[in-house]
């Protein structure tokens, strides 16, 4: 049994020793300068993929950014984002700020041709100030916004907000999920 133990821990010594050599031998042929150009090409591709996803392949992503906050009074602040990689047509977005009675206290209409991939839209026109009305209320913002994607498909939407005891609230709503139209 010893002489059986002492030839398979000789033949294991060899063996390790025939690897070690090979080890050596390739490390001698691959030049750190080979591995890390590789690395930068691998990296390269991945960008490459990373890419294709976000600006080539076509999909529809819109969202809405709802900013409310309490001041002397009440204030609204919307964006549109279309971080989809295709243009949106026919956009109609209204925001109504309601009461707990249902009245509509406050509202806007935005009517645009179109909005560009990777693109957002906001400003005066999409903002709310109301005034004259008790913070100590409960109240809720209404999102409504219709689009047609660049395949002619007609989308909808509607999100309800409450607010009342908050200070400060942002929503983010994502219209449907992504459309990946392949």
């Amino acid at each position: 049994m010893d002489e059986f133990d002492e030839e398979l821990e000789q033949e294991l010594h060899e063996f390790s020793q025939e690897i070690g050599q090979k080890i050596i031998e390739i490390s001698e042929k691959i030049h750190p300068v080979r591995v890390a150009i590789a690395g930068l090409v691998m990296l390269l591709i991945l960008g490459a993929i990373a890419a294709s996803w976000y600006w080539v392949i076509p999909r529809d992503d819109v969202e809405i950014e709802v900013k409310y906050l309490q001041r002397n009074g009440h204030i609204v602040l919307t964006e549109i984002v279309n971080d989809g990689s295709r243009e949106i047509t026919n956009v109609q977005f209204k925001v109504e700020f309601v009461d707990k009675n249902n009245e509509v206290i406050d509202f806007f209409e935005v009517n645009l041709d179109s909005i560009p991939s990777h693109s957002s839209v906001s400003g005066d026109e999409m903002e709310l100030v109301i005034q004259g009305y008790t913070v100590w209320e409960e109240y809720s913002i209404e999102v409504s916004i219709k689009w047609t994607n660049f395949k002619g498909v007609e989308n909808v939407e509607k999100f309800i907000h409450y607010v009342s005891d908050a200070q400060t609230a942002v929503f983010t709503d994502e219209c449907e999920e992504v459309n990946w139209f392949l």
